[in-house]
């Protein structure tokens, strides 16, 4: 039922009187230990690329070579790259190798094996490995598919953590998913996750 126009107004009136939470505000707009983070976060990140899958190889795989673009594009480091297949053992061991490689990669990214197929185990390799869990990506990252496919991103079991001081990004297979995810969540934020993980690194 259409409201009146008085309500209209009067509700109108009521949003702009109601007090904004600061962790809402936008942070382009104001000053917040949010901004202030970001301008102390480091501009170049250590980065580790899997894909996971069985049928994929250097030839024909598109997440991958689409995670290592858009890092990149943004000046962050790959210090190597791996197919493995969909096998929970060489997916937790190309993770163990990456975190304790002599460059000391700052994040892994993973695409595929995050459905729910008998043979996507990738979350079941990698989440019993998590020191910390970050449920607010996955949470936000299927919010962000569901406006482009629907009800099938509930399909999707993305996911992301922290191993020690190492972030972790399970990603779909599909470059469409893994483009959102990047462009929309990592790419923004990974210098202020690096940050928080690692003072060190603090500019």
């Amino acid at each position: 039922m259409a409201q009146h126009p008085e309500h209209q107004a009067t509700n109108q009136k009521l949003d702009n009187q109601l007090p904004v939470h600061p962790d809402l505000q936008d942070d382009s707009q104001t000053d917040s230990p949010t901004a202030d983070h970001r301008a102390q976060a480091p501009d170049n990140v250590r980065c580790f690329i899997i894909t996971v899958s069985d049928t994929r190889s250097t030839n024909d795989d598109r997440g991958g070579p689409l995670i290592r673009e858009l890092l990149e594009a943004q000046g962050h480091q790959i210090n190597g790259t791996l197919i493995v297949r969909d096998e929970k053992r060489e997916i937790e061991e190309a993770v163990r190798a990456a975190l304790e490689g002599v460059l000391s990669s700052e994040a892994i990214f993973l695409t595929g094996g995050t459905g729910i197929g008998e043979r996507d185990v990738t979350p079941e390799a990698i989440q019993p490995l998590l020191t910390k869990h970050l449920p607010g990506f996955g949470e936000v990252f299927r919010v962000l598919s569901y406006q482009e496919i629907g009800a099938a991103t509930m399909l999707s079991r993305a996911f992301a953590g922290v191993i020690g001081r190492t972030l972790i990004f399970a990603l779909p297979g599909s470059p469409n998913a893994v483009r959102l995810a990047m462009e929309k969540l990592v790419v923004p934020e990974i210098g202020h996750l690096v940050r928080e993980l690692r003072p060190e690194r603090r500019q």
